[in-house]
C-alpha cells in the first residue's frame, strides 16, 4: 500500500508539472480526442511458470487525451484471460501433504486503468512512447473443472486467504503511426504489474518465489472524435 501511494503522488506531481510547463502544452494537432480498441496476446509467469510462454488473447477499450506535445493521458479498460502449468510441481515435505494445490489454473481478469504517456522519439509519422499506469485488476482463478480457487482454502496453505482485486502498475513502449487523416495504429508492450502474489492461487505453497506478474503485447488503433 506504501508503494501505491507513494506511485500516486509521484504520478500527480508529474501530471501538475506537464501542464504548468509551456513546452508540454503545445498542441499536435486539431485533434485532442481518440477512441482506441483492440487485441493483446498476454502471458503469464509466476509460481507454476517461470517464463513466459502460454499466450491468451484479451481486448481494450479506451479514450485518449493528447492536448499536449510531449505528454498525453489514456483512460482503458480491458478484459481477457491467461492460463499456467506445472506439470512437476510437489509438495515441498514441510509442506501439510493433505493440501491440494492445483498445478494448472486458468483466470479471467477485468481491468480498469489511467496511464500517462510520454513522447520519446518522433520522425514523421512514427512516434515512440515511454507509458506508465496505475489502476484496478480484478480477477478470478479457476482450475480445469471451472472451479473458484480463491473458494477453496485447501488448495493454499493453511490459513492463507488473499484479494482477488487488485492494484496493478502497467509499464510499457508504445510505438504508433499517424496517418494523414489523424487516424493512428499502434503497438505496446509491457508488463501489468500487479501488487497480488495470487494470479495462480498460490504463493506460500510456491517453488519459484520470484513473485507473479503478466506480460503483454498489444496492437490497437484509434480514431479521432469528432
Amino acid at each position: 500500500m506504501k508503494t501505491a501511494f507513494l506511485f500516486i503522488l509521484v504520478l500527480v506531481s508529474g501530471i501538475t508539472f506537464a501542464q504548468d510547463n509551456p513546452v508540454l502544452t503545445t498542441k499536435t494537432s486539431s485533434k485532442s480526442r481518440y477512441i482506441s480498441a483492440g487485441f493483446s496476446a498476454i502471458a503469464y509467469k509466476g509460481s507454476l511458470q517461470t517464463a513466459y510462454s502460454r499466450w491468451t488473447p484479451s481486448y481494450h477499450l479506451g479514450i485518449s487525451l493528447e492536448k499536449k506535445k510531449l505528454f498525453s493521458s489514456f483512460f482503458g479498460l480491458g478484459f481477457g484471460n491467461y492460463i499456467g502449468e506445472d506439470r512437476s510441481y510437489k509438495l515441498s515435505e514441510k509442506a501439510d501433504q493433505n493440501l491440494q494445490p492445483s498445478a494448472s489454473f486458468q483466470s479471467s481478469f477485468f481491468t480498469l486503468h489511467y496511464e500517462a504517456r510520454f513522447l520519446i522519439f518522433k520522425y514523421g509519422g512514427i512516434r515512440l512512447h515511454a507509458c506508465q499506469g496505475i489502476g484496478l485488476f480484478r480477477f478470478t482463478v479457476k482450475d480445469k473443472s471451472g472451479n473458484n480457487l480463491a473458494e477453496k482454502p485447501r488448495s493454499r496453505a493453511s490459513g492463507e486467504t488473499y484479494s482477488q482485486n487488485s492494484f496493478f502498475f502497467p509499464s510499457s513502449l508504445m510505438l504508433r503511426y499517424e496517418f494523414p487523416n489523424q487516424m493512428w495504429l499502434g503497438f505496446q508492450a509491457g508488463w501489468y504489474n500487479t501488487s497480488s502474489n495470487y494470479l495462480d492461487n498460490m504463493n506460500q505453497l510456491a517453488i519459484n518465489k520470484g513473485g507473479d506478474n503478466l506480460a503483454s503485447m498489444r496492437f490497437h488503433f484509434s480514431i479521432p472524435l469528432r
